[in-house]
């Protein structure tokens, strides 16, 4: 992490809104502890009329109305006044899908202290586009629906950038295991009681074998991510969706010649057993998601 805190400047016309936002949880206790710093800028601030106008009518008629372009402009110069180069991002559901990778890359420019992030949390029916083209680098969305203003979808990014810093989780493994990580959705997870209205937990998280925990997160991930969101799977790149082959592969062997060299009732036979299971699982869905996308 840089010496000086990393520096996430809002753009909005609602700053109690996004303060409220991150003031909670390890996201909050970094703000206080120095982790980072919020600067909200509201480009009321920056008007000349008494009414402090921000929007006007659209050109060529359409429904709602359109943020200012100068008073936009002139609530990124303020920022700019720190000689800090910027990475200005619009909240806009036209713009590309927020995902774990993009937060990584954001987290990992902001930790090493040369860049300083500004999202511009719009409102209305959006942004004059010239002011985008001027000021912006990139459009970010946070999903495929539209919410009333960027303030709650800049909230999402700031907390899910800043979880991938050093200093902001206690354990920093957490963000490492949090799905989306390895191109997967994480594993089942379990806590005591060992035994609840009549549901186990698995046996091989309680092999007390770390191998063997990992070959089961690994398998039950997978099945996970076929089940719920094979789309995942599908934008892989070819050499990601080898490396996971080669995985499934070498989980299979230990598996098996696991179950040979223990004996039947004995916890490791036991472990291997449900791996076993869940690649059969695992086996099926992936010949599903092989047929649907063969041509026709």
């Amino acid at each position: 992490m840089s010496q000086r805190p990393i520096a996430i400047h809002v753009v909005t016309l609602m700053p109690d809104l996004v303060r409220s936002a991150v003031a909670h949880g390890v996201i909050g206790q970094a703000l206080k502890d120095g982790v980072w710093q919020l600067d909200l800028v509201n480009p009321r601030e920056f008007t000349s009329d008494v009414h402090h106008t921000v929007d006007d009518r659209v050109f060529g008629g359409s429904d709602g109305m359109l943020m200012l372009a100068e008073t936009l402009a002139r609530s990124v110069e303020k920022v700019r006044t720190r000689a800090v180069p910027l990475r200005v991002i619009h909240l806009s559901p036209r713009g590309r899908k927020f995902d774990d990778r993009l937060a990584r890359d954001l987290a990992q420019t902001l930790a090493a202290g040369d860049t300083e992030l500004v999202l511009i949390a719009s409102r209305y029916a959006g942004v004059d586009e010239r002011f985008i083209e001027e000021f912006c680098d990139d459009e970010v969305s946070v999903g495929d629906y539209v919410v009333s203003g960027g303030e709650l979808p800049a909230a999402i990014m700031i907390d899910a950038i800043l979880r991938h810093v050093p200093g902001v989780l206690g354990n920093q493994a957490s963000s490492e295991n949090d799905s989306f990580s390895n191109g997967l959705l994480e594993s089942a997870q379990y806590t005591r009681p060992r035994e609840w209205r009549g549901r186990d937990v698995p046996t091989a998280l309680l092999s007390g074998d770390p191998a063997v925990i990992d070959d089961w997160k690994f398998a039950e991930g997978l099945r996970t991510t076929l089940e719920r969101r094979p789309d995942l799977l599908s934008a892989s790149s070819v050499a990601e969706r080898d490396s996971i082959v080669e995985k499934l592969l070498a989980i299979e062997q230990r598996a098996h010649k696991a179950v040979k060299a223990s004996k039947s009732a004995s916890v490791k036979a036991s472990a291997a057993q449900e791996i076993l299971v869940l690649l059969d699982q695992v086996k099926v869905q992936l010949s599903r998601l092989v047929q649907t996308k063969e041509p026709s």
